[in-house]
């Protein structure tokens, strides 16, 4: 399998591995080993990223694959709410110690649709798609999302608080809805 094949109609597995700034800015080697993170990539492209490109138009992916050497080099960096034990941006991966780097199943991914606000992107997944995690950070901000073999349709607010901090806040699919 080559990484610039086509893993959906729209993305290509470069697209998860080429993006984020702390890749781009180090040109790390960021690939996938392990079979699992592969076949996560595709199901997370075709079940969620390629309807929301039908839906909505262009999406720009934000932050894709963090294997071992790129999550060594974004520890470097101060990044509050980072957390690669969770956020199962790493897939199946390993760390240095050949360790799981997230212990949840599955693959995510950070983007924004390049003409429409986040808000009415992350409202349209929650009522059409299958999800294990959303995390919502603001209308102009990129989405958080992720699937794994038995989703939990969590969702999470993460908005900036007055005091710049971030404080993450779960909410049901029903009051997500409503938000404005």
């Amino acid at each position: 399998m080559l990484l610039s094949n086509y893993c959906s109609k729209h993305f290509k597995y470069l697209d998860f591995i080429d993006c984020g700034e702390t890749q781009e800015k180090n040109q790390l080697v960021n690939s996938p080993k392990d079979p699992r993170t592969i076949a996560a990539i595709e199901s997370l492209a075709t079940g969620i990223l390629d309807p929301v490109v039908e839906q909505f138009g262009e999406l720009k992916l934000t932050y894709g694959l963090c294997a071992n050497d790129l999550l060594l080099q974004i520890k470097k960096r101060p990044s509050p709410g980072i957390a690669p034990q969770l956020d199962q941006h790493a897939g199946y991966e390993v760390n240095s110690k050949n360790k799981r780097i997230c212990q949840r199943d599955g693959f995510a991914c950070d983007f924004y649709a390049l003409n429409t606000d986040s808000l009415a992107v992350a409202k349209w997944i929650v009522m059409h798609l299958p999800f294990d995690r959303l995390y919502f950070y603001g209308k102009n901000r990129p989405i958080h999302i992720s699937i794994a073999p038995e989703n939990s349709f969590a969702i999470t607010l993460l908005e900036q608080s007055p005091t710049e901090r971030r404080i993450p806040k779960n909410i049901k699919k029903a009051q997500f809805l409503l938000k404005e």
